[in-house]
């Protein structure tokens, strides 16, 4: 009697051990919200890689429609791009197509992204990182860039998932901070709520009221740097980030201290 009793014993543990090492399995259906087309324009061929909602039921569904804005982001800047060449080749597009998710499936730094966030959030195997208000700002501001100085001395500004200074001023990436500020921030870029557009405006013209040098590689890199501090004192911006952070935390792999 006493040794059936154990063997169920046993067995529970066993099988309690086995579903607590259970994990949301995301590398292997990429395939499922993530779209590769081969298209042209003015007889220049390229691909268009997009996130889409699944349409499936997974584990990750929910986190994936949620977001789709944030995994392009991490797609874009963290994943190998070294095979383009290879595939834009490719003329067979289900070649193409199994060509590529076999490659992502290799792509070790994209892979570590997103099990990374998975195992902080679905399977909640990781504990989520702490930061600041001041650490969100520090990100957020790095979207908005003065690119460069026209011909007639006016600054010429953009919001873009490529063209910002974080490479330059960041020794330590973060990709779940910057995916969280700049999709944030494009969602509301020209929103009634906050509408960030007008908020870049203004500080672009508060530059107009400093003369920042005359040289204008100087000028442009003065003018950077003063963005940058107006964007961080803009409350717009800050009550903006705050909230986003509260409808999306559930999803987030990282707790915001000081709300």
């Amino acid at each position: 009697m006493k040794k059936i009793i154990l063997t169920i014993f046993i067995t529970c543990i066993i099988s309690i051990q086995g579903f607590g090492q259970q994990h949301c399995d995301i590398e292997n259906h990429y395939q499922d919200f993530i779209s590769l087309q081969k298209d042209s324009f003015e007889q220049q061929v390229y691909l268009v890689k997009q996130i889409i909602k699944t349409e499936k039921k997974n584990c990750f569904s929910d986190l994936v429609n949620n977001n789709l804005i944030f995994i392009d982001y991490l797609m874009t800047n963290f994943s190998s791009n070294e095979n383009y060449q290879k595939l834009l080749e490719i003329n067979d597009s289900i070649t193409r197509s199994n060509t590529y998710f076999s490659d992502l499936k290799k792509d070790s730094l994209f892979n570590a992204v997103m099990t990374e966030w998975l195992s902080k959030t679905i399977d909640k195997k990781m504990p989520k990182d702490t930061l600041s208000m001041d650490n969100m700002l520090n990100i957020a501001v790095k979207f908005f860039s003065i690119l460069r100085i026209n011909e007639d001395g006016y600054y010429v500004g953009k919001v873009c998932v490529g063209l910002n200074d974080i490479k330059k001023t960041e020794s330590e990436r973060q990709p779940f901070l910057e995916a969280f500020c700049f999709s944030s921030i494009l969602k509301h870029y020209e929103s009634e709520e906050y509408n960030l557009h007008d908020e870049f405006i203004k500080s672009i013209k508060e530059l107009y009221k400093v003369n920042l040098g005359i040289d204008k590689n100087e000028n442009l890199l003065r003018s950077q740097g003063a963005m940058y501090m107006l964007m961080r004192n803009n409350e717009n911006l800050k009550k903006m980030l705050k909230t986003e952070y509260n409808r999306q935390k559930e999803y987030l792999p990282f707790i915001l201290m000081d709300k």
